[in-house]
């Protein structure tokens, strides 16, 4: 029984006192808070960076298929026109690809347009003798205006002595997210064309071709 007093009671006294005291509380509370600030600081950069590197791949996948499709298209046409403005502030070109090397066996003409307002690149290929056109078809989006390349994004440099076929330069600047952007370009060049191609000659300079390819009344987009 003296024991258990002397454990119950201290010879000097003073109660045992084992708790935490409420500085001692707010104390852990602020170093655990400075700690569980620094962590989710940390995640929230590595999701912005983890996100931003998925939106420039992105981006940079749409840009590589619109420049394969480009390359497959133009590598077998006869005439590309001198790129235009068609309505709303978009720019276009067209070329035809003949009958002998078309995989449906009949003259195609094929179209592509960038619109700065929605941002998109978009294509249509039809039979040069059908009476409907196709719809468009997106194959690249957040495309932005580059006050840098002249003619931007589409120009075409004409078939002459030197240089016997035409070529289609392509340039595309992708936006992302913050400063991040993908700009590429790209020169195709049309095997089957040549100085007399339809497209190729503009004599009176307007910028626009004498006998174009693929003409006619309602097709400029």
């Amino acid at each position: 029984m003296r024991a258990l007093r002397a454990r119950l009671h201290p010879a000097d006294g003073r109660e045992q006192d084992s708790g935490m005291s409420i500085m001692e509380l707010l104390v852990s509370m602020g170093i655990l808070l400075v700690v569980l600030s620094t962590f989710m600081a940390g995640v929230v950069v590595m999701t912005k960076n983890t996100v931003r590197a998925q939106v420039v791949a992105e981006s940079g996948a749409e840009i590589r298929r619109v420049f394969q499709r480009f390359d497959k298209q133009v590598r077998y046409a006869d005439a590309i026109n001198l790129p235009g403005n068609g309505t709303g502030g978009t720019r276009y070109v067209e070329f035809r690809t003949p009958a002998s090397v078309s995989a449906t066996g009949v003259t195609m003409c094929t179209q592509w347009r960038w619109d700065p307002a929605t941002k998109l690149v978009q294509t249509r290929t039809w039979q040069e003798v059908v009476a409907v056109l196709p719809g468009w078809t997106t194959m690249a989006s957040n495309v932005v205006a580059d006050a840098s390349v002249p003619g931007y994004p589409f120009t075409v440099a004409a078939a002459t002595p030197t240089h016997p076929h035409q070529e289609l330069t392509v340039s595309l600047l992708a936006e992302s997210v913050q400063d991040r952007s993908v700009s590429t370009a790209s020169s195709f060049v049309a095997r089957n064309s040549s100085v007399q191609s339809n497209g190729n000659a503009d004599i009176n300079g307007d910028g626009a071709s004498d006998n174009p390819a693929c003409w006619r009344t309602g097709v400029r987009p």
